[in-house]
């Protein structure tokens, strides 16, 4: 059985609330995990037993816009780092790990540039990276329609979004249907188990609580030049990629791990997106060796 979802908010500099949950071990080691997009605080459920089998203190934030933290006009993936580090110091932690998963990709290596010093590892999980024609290779046609309309076309995507954060909140089953459509058995499988669909479907829900606008801005984000260079992260990164992923499709993994300065690369000939479900615990005793 999954652990209740218990939330927690700190208030930024500037007024915005920061909202977030624990899971694991509340004095073990700190590791954040990065949500994917859509996606919120709720996926941390999913990683609570493996955090408490390797005594980690997992804490899962609420991008700005997305879940219940507020949303921040204007910002950056690097901005996020400094929401991050508040956080961090407000619950006293100052060493710790982080790992992001899908869209939380970028936010976990935008870590590993600013603030390494305060890193004990960092992983990648099915992450996107920045969007070529080269690194789109293999998407589903879904995903590329919407990174191409929020790159070239914000305003017309924001309204899109808006329409599906309607249905994200009201018909979140239609929604996820519709995603299962383009996936590989491997990632259908995964939704076929009830406790874990049930989470997968809150979390896409819990991302539109407060409206489509943080949806609609992290993936124009992720569409656009992201504000820095792969290259320039030196600090060790261990990826997971899944060959079967449709999602983030395994050209995104590659091209990181030959442009990352210092990457050890897992690719996994079976696995899709939706890999992380069962292996949190690989990922989480990479990064923190424990």
């Amino acid at each position: 059985m999954y652990p209740p979802l218990p939330r927690s908010e700190i208030e930024l500099p500037g007024g915005r609330a920061l909202s977030y949950a624990e899971f694991g071990r509340p004095n073990g080691t700190p590791l954040f995990l990065f949500h994917g997009t859509p996606g919120s605080r709720l996926i941390g459920r999913l990683g609570h037993n493996a955090a408490a089998d390797r005594d980690i203190r997992l804490i899962v934030p609420d991008r700005p816009g997305s879940g219940r933290s507020d949303f921040q006009r204007g910002r950056t993936i690097l901005d996020w780092v400094d929401d991050l580090t508040v956080l961090a110091s407000s619950l006293g932690v100052e060493r710790f790990a982080v790992a992001g998963i899908s869209g939380g990709g970028p936010y976990a290596l935008a870590c590993g540039l600013k603030i390494p010093e305060r890193l004990i590892g960092l992983g990648v999980v099915s992450g996107v990276a920045p969007v070529r024609k080269a690194t789109t290779r293999g998407m589903s046609r879904m995903n590329r329609g919407q990174l191409t309309l929020a790159r070239k076309a914000a305003p017309l995507f924001r309204v899109e979004w808006s329409l599906l954060s309607l249905i994200a909140q009201r018909y979140p089953e239609r929604l996820i249907s519709r995603v299962l459509t383009s996936m590989p058995p491997a990632d259908r499988e995964v939704f076929e188990r009830d406790e874990v669909n049930d989470t997968l479907v809150a979390d896409m829900n819990e991302a539109t609580a407060r409206g489509s606008r943080g949806v609609a801005q992290e993936m124009t984000l992720i569409a656009r030049p992201w504000g820095f260079r792969l290259e320039d992260v030196t600090m060790p990164v261990h990826l997971w990629q899944g060959e079967l992923d449709r999602n983030v499709p395994l050209a995104m993994g590659k091209y990181q791990a030959k442009t990352l300065s210092n990457c050890t690369a897992t690719f996994l000939p079976h696995a899709g997106h939706f890999w992380f479900v069962d292996n949190l615990d690989t990922v989480f005793s990479a990064i923190t060796n424990r």
